[in-house]
């Protein structure tokens, strides 16, 4: 197993950079919260693809990076707590309170495809777009996820939608490049190394010849999944990618679990490492200390791309740092969006600070000894293997 941190100290002070140059290319702060026409205020709607953690705290990052700009108040009390996720919660909070002059969160305008078949999907498509074709009550849509962004934005509106926690926006076809999006009513954060940063520390962590990964065989299961960076690190590094397949978003959750198993035991038998996905349709952090089993048994390291899941037995992952520089960023990108009526020419891309977790547990589990420089660069160590 190599060392990696001379890999990874170079990693973080250019994921440094790249937040400061970010955050740079938005350019000065937003001018003072304004009404809309007529003493007006703004009115928001909000879709998602399904309930996941990464959209209630994209959610509460946006609220705050909202309120830190003057574009709300009194925000404080917004029912949040790290690791949720349900956002009807706090969309409902935010709609029944005064939150400023500038803007107000649609009651009626919270919308979620959550376990939907496709002809559900397209009637949910069809109510949304023609409430903002027809009755004009939304000045702009906050949307989470792939599933969402794509069904959302479409062009059968010219309302604004703000797309958020996507694997790769270009790639869906959300929008149409990385710094800019080509359209004028559709924007989505970028953030385009991310997971090919993950593959990376990995790699160079542990030096693997064949890398397990389990993901949904669709177009958005291949996005969630970075499956275009994960193979062209593959053939970069000259390791191979043996896969299994597994439908997400299932409402049987004891079937999920069972062909999660299935799969993870399969690959533990093929593979010297493993990269878990993200499912944000199936919850699988209640299973993961079963879907890790198999791993241990045969002493493969497993890294993951959600940080949360290293808590209940995964070895390691490098995520986000947290959310507040994306609040803000979003933020900004909302306001600027919501004055000039136009998302074409904003700036997408927003990059973190990789943070480090890793669970010393787990690692004992598989026989690893982490090495001092991997001890000392973590953000955040666990000790022990939780339960949900």
């Amino acid at each position: 197993m190599r060392r990696f941190g001379a890999k990874l100290l170079p990693l973080l002070m250019l994921a440094v950079f790249f937040v400061t140059t970010a955050a740079a290319a938005s350019g000065t702060a937003p001018a003072p919260p304004s009404p809309h026409q007529q003493g007006k205020k703004w009115r928001i709607g909000y879709c998602e693809s399904t309930r996941f953690v990464n959209y209630a705290e994209h959610l509460y990052a946006l609220v705050r990076g909202l309120t830190a700009l003057g574009w709300l108040q009194g925000t404080e009390q917004l029912p949040y707590t790290p690791g949720q996720e349900d956002t009807r919660a706090m969309w409902e909070w935010l709609a029944s309170h005064n939150v400023g002059p500038s803007m107000e969160f649609a009651a009626t305008a919270y919308y979620s495809y959550d376990g939907t078949s496709q002809t559900a999907q397209k009637r949910k498509t069809d109510e949304i777009t023609r409430r903002l074709n027809q009755k004009k009550d939304i000045d702009l849509m906050i949307v989470m996820g792939t599933v969402a962004g794509k069904l959302v934005a479409n062009d059968r509106h010219n309302v604004p939608v703000m797309v958020f926690s996507t694997s790769n926006a270009v790639a869906a076809g959300i929008v149409k490049a990385v710094e800019k999006s080509g359209r004028d009513h559709v924007w989505a954060h970028m953030y385009p190394n991310r997971f090919k940063r993950q593959i990376e520390v990995f790699h160079d962590t542990f030096a693997f010849k064949r890398l397990g990964m389990v993901y949904e065989d669709s177009p958005a299961g291949r996005a969630l999944a970075a499956l275009n960076d994960a193979e062209a690190l593959a053939r970069e590094r000259k390791f191979k990618i043996t896969r299994s397949f597994v439908q997400d978003n299932q409402q049987d959750k004891e079937r999920f679990f069972n062909e999660m198993l299935a799969a993870h035991r399969k690959l533990a038998g093929e593979v010297d490492a493993m990269y878990m996905t993200i499912y944000p349709g199936s919850r699988k952090f209640a299973m993961l200390p079963a879907l890790m089993e198999p791993f241990y048994a045969k002493k493969i390291p497993v890294f993951t791309q959600l940080k949360g899941e290293v808590q209940f037995g995964a070895l390691m992952s490098v995520a986000d740092a947290d959310f507040m520089g994306i609040g803000l960023f979003g933020a900004e990108a909302i306001i600027a969006a919501l004055k000039s009526g136009s998302t074409r020419n904003l700036p997408q891309r927003y990059e973190s600070t990789p943070y480090i977790v890793l669970n010393l547990e787990a690692a004992r589990k598989i026989g690893y000894r982490p090495p001092f420089d991997i001890l000392l660069v973590a953000d955040r160590i666990y000790r022990t293997i939780e339960r949900p």
